[in-house]
């Protein structure tokens, strides 16, 4: 399968609430966003996971990148035709001038100490997106790069999601990003 024009060089956001999240396997909901993505019931697909990080990719479209996430009882998938990382967190962790100065990079918490730690888990979502694009994953730390100080090869945009809750999406390049939600 071919994917060309604008859903290669764009971001398909499918979100949804699912009260239960005992109910919904990610599996599931990856089905259902790949499925939207290419216009076509898809009945059942294959994860598999890169030897070098241990990146998720889909067996049976290999050209179909995607990002799950998950924060209270939403859950969202972005599913695109180049490397993609997504993160979604609800606002308001307790301690983040703790977890900062434990996880963070010396840049981000002097940020932080300017910009005020209530602006700590927008920059947790803006960390967590970047290592699920590079499929590193927590695995090496939060500490080893900064997401403030503009280092970072990358794109990260800011979805406006709901209220309450910070999205990144992060691509190579800006892209346009569409975001569809279910309840």
């Amino acid at each position: 399968m071919n994917i060309a024009g604008e859903k290669e060089q764009s971001v398909y956001i499918y979100a949804y609430r699912w009260p239960d999240r005992q109910d919904l396997p990610s599996h599931e909901l990856l089905r259902r966003a790949v499925s939207r993505y290419l216009g076509k019931e898809i009945a059942d697909i294959t994860v598999c996971r890169d030897e070098e990080h241990g990146k998720p990719y889909i067996r049976e479209l290999l050209q179909v990148h995607f990002s799950i996430s998950h924060s209270a009882d939403r859950w969202a998938c972005a599913v695109s035709g180049a490397e993609v990382g997504l993160d979604l967190q609800e606002a308001g962790i307790a301690d983040g001038e703790k977890l900062a100065r434990r996880f963070f990079h010396p840049s981000e918490i002097a940020w932080l100490k300017e910009n005020g730690f209530e602006e700590f888990t927008r920059l947790w979502t803006c960390k967590e997106s970047y290592v699920k694009y590079t499929g590193t994953g927590l695995r090496e730390g939060l500490d080893y790069f900064s997401v403030v100080d503009g280092s970072l090869p990358v794109c990260q945009q800011e979805i406006s999601f709901r209220e309450g809750f910070y999205m990144v999406v992060t691509t190579e390049e800006k892209v346009p990003v569409h975001l569809f939600c279910e309840q």
